[in-house]
Parts: structure tokens; sequence; C-alpha cells
């Protein structure tokens, strides 16, 4: 029996072509010179994604963007540094729960999960501690859809001297990072976000400068250092390659380029996620992100006031007709989000928006309080 195809309007990982698909469906030796040469020029294109100089390295891993994180904070801090998380979402507090399990020495600035956060905030904090030697964030938080402030950031840490470590897992390939910036020092990513790969490699670009440092180590399998270099020496992983994966990343990478990278596919998510919002507000939702806060990459939506909406409902009637979006907990009452990357098209929103047209429709109009919405333009 043949399985339901589904199209994912979720954070990642995401709908992928064909080709990147029929890719990952060939057996390589993982010591084979086609190995060795898959690893070296994947480390290439991520570089070159990146806009990166010869200093920064790409260093992969097995594993999904959380892998790439969690190498990033127990690599590159040493037990007498300091690292500052600035917690504003699921995943920057993802971050803190790796450092207590390693024992990271850290403190936590937490500020609201419904914006981008506080740069006079941050600043305020790194006056008040000064022992501060590394600034961990999230580019996007995309538990709901809040973007931060990097290049802010990146300025903040040059002026106290902190070093830089960002979560980009769901920006990298389309919303750029100054990699010139000299406080920005590691960057973490994923192929199953913007690039289109499949899920089970991760990166981290890591400045060789910090590489060559002599930190000891907090983990074994997620040890930037021996990683990059055992890369460095023989071009082999220390341990098995996601192969399969490498494969499709690679065809993934190859496409990518082929539409035009970063500022094609960036035009190409706007267009989808204006075709969307407007389509969603005829159908009385609303975007519960200030458009300051937000990017073309997830929106999380909740009704108006009269629009019953209960979100295991919505989730159920959507699944059967072979579409997926994920909720989301916050203050709205039924919000959830909905993303634009990934193998979609135009079509495919159309689609959504006529699901979600038979499904209100199919409901009661109930009376509620009114929810504080925006009703401005997300882009």
């Amino acid at each position: 029996m043949q399985s339901q195809q589904f199209r994912l309007f979720t954070p990642g990982p995401l709908n992928t072509s064909q080709q990147v698909r029929e890719a990952a469906g060939r057996d390589v030796g993982s010591r084979s010179p086609v190995a060795t040469h898959l690893s070296t020029q994947l480390r290439e294109d991520i570089v070159d994604i990146a806009g990166c100089d010869e200093s920064w390295s790409a260093v992969p891993l097995s594993g999904s963007g959380t892998f790439a994180v969690e190498a990033m904070l127990c690599s590159l801090s040493a037990v007498n540094e300091q690292l500052l998380i600035i917690e504003n979402g699921v995943y920057s507090a993802r971050m803190v729960e790796i450092c207590r399990i390693h024992h990271i020495p850290h403190s936590v600035l937490t500020l609201p999960p419904d914006q981008g956060f506080d740069l006079a905030k941050v600043e305020q904090t790194l006056k008040q501690t000064p022992w501060v030697t590394h600034i961990a964030a999230v580019h996007f938080e995309t538990a709901l859809g809040v973007l931060n402030d990097i290049d802010g950031l990146t300025q903040l840490a040059s002026r106290y001297g902190c070093q830089l470590l960002i979560d980009a897992i769901s920006t990298f390939g389309v919303l750029p990072l100054d990699y010139s910036a000299p406080s920005l020092s590691a960057v973490a990513l994923s192929a199953n976000k913007c690039l289109h790969g499949l899920p089970g490699i991760a990166f981290v670009l890591v400045r060789k400068l910090l590489l060559a440092t002599n930190i000891t180590p907090r983990t074994l399998s997620l040890d930037l250092r021996a990683q990059a270099k055992a890369l460095d020496d023989d071009g082999q992983w220390r341990f098995t390659p996601p192969l399969q994966i490498m494969l499709a990343l690679k065809q993934a990478i190859d496409e990518y380029r082929q539409r035009g990278g970063r500022q094609s596919r960036y035009r190409l998510y706007c267009q989808r996620m204006l075709h969307l919002l407007n389509g969603m507000a005829r159908l009385n939702f609303s975007p519960i992100i200030q458009p300051q806060f937000s990017a073309p990459l997830i929106v999380t939506l909740a009704p108006s006031s009269g629009i019953r909406c209960e979100i295991d409902k919505l989730n159920d009637f959507l699944f059967q007709r072979g579409m997926v979006i994920y909720p989301t907990k916050h203050w709205a009452l039924n919000s959830f989000r909905i993303g634009v990357m990934g193998e979609l098209s135009i079509q495919d929103i159309d689609d959504l928006l006529a699901a979600f047209a038979e499904f209100t429709q199919q409901a009661a109009p109930v009376n509620s309080s009114p929810h504080t919405l925006s009703q401005r333009p997300i882009l």
C-alpha cells in the first residue's frame, strides 16, 4: 500500500525535492575516496553559502541542529570562562538545559518570548557581569517565529570583548549574518531547514583560531576540535558519517545554487508568506508577533473573536487532507504555526487556505473575548 504524501507547513523537517530524496538512495563506503571528497565538498559549500572567508571552518556532525548547538556550547568555552545565554524562546531555553547538563559556567538573561531581545537590557547585564566571556543566542526562534537582532548583538559583544555563539538552525541559507564581525565566533546550522536537505547532518561554522585553542573536552562524539582535526588530517570522520544524508544535502545545495541562492530563496519565501497572510486575513486569522520581530519563514496565527478553531480538531482535519501544521503554546487561544519553507508552491498554500476555509465554515461561530492581535503585514 502506497504511503500518503504530506505537505509540511512546519518549521522543519520540510518537504524536499524528488531529486534530493533520490540522491539518498545510494550506498557509499565511508572510507572510500567518494566519501572523503563528499565531506570536503560539503564543508567548502557551507563556507561558501555563509559568505565566510578562509579564517572559518565548517565542522559537520551527525544529527539534528540541536547536536550542533550542543557541540558548539560544549567545545568552545573553557571551565574558567563564563557564558551568558539570552533566553527568549524554546530553543534558547534548550541552550540553558545543555549548559546545566554539562556543567558549563553560565548565566541567563530571560526576556519576553514574543519579541526580539532588547539590546539595552543585554548591555545592562554585560555591565553588571564583566566576567562574561561568551554570549549565546538564537537567530530566529521558531517556537513562535521571533527574529532576534544578531547584527546589533555582534556590535555589543565586540564592545564588551565577548565571543558570540549563534544558533542559526532555521535561518542559514536565507537570512545573512555578518561573518566579518570580530565577535562572531561560531554558528550552528542544519541541513533540513532553508537548504531543503534531509534531517541527519548538522554543521558548526567556527573560526579556525578558536579551533586551535586547547580546551579540555566535555564530550566525546560532539567534540568539534577532534572532529575538525580528523577531517583536516585525512578527510575522515571520527565516527560513521551519515553518507546518504550527505548525498542528499549535496543535491539540495546544487538545487539551491541553480535557483539563485540566498537572495532568490529569500524572495520566494517572502512571496509565499505574503500570499499566506493575505489569505489568512480574509479568513479572520492574524499573526500574534509584531512585524518588526518577524521573518518570512514561519508565522504564528490565531483566530479573531467569533471564529471557532479548536487546534486538535484543526490538526486532524488538515492531517486527513495530507497537510501538517504545528500548534503552539501561547496566550492566544488555539494559536498555531505555519511555515513556508521547503519545496512548497503557491498552489500548496492555496490548498491550505481552502482547507482552512472549509474547516471554519463547518464550525459554528462562538462568542469569546477578543484577542490582542497584530493586524499589520508581517513583511
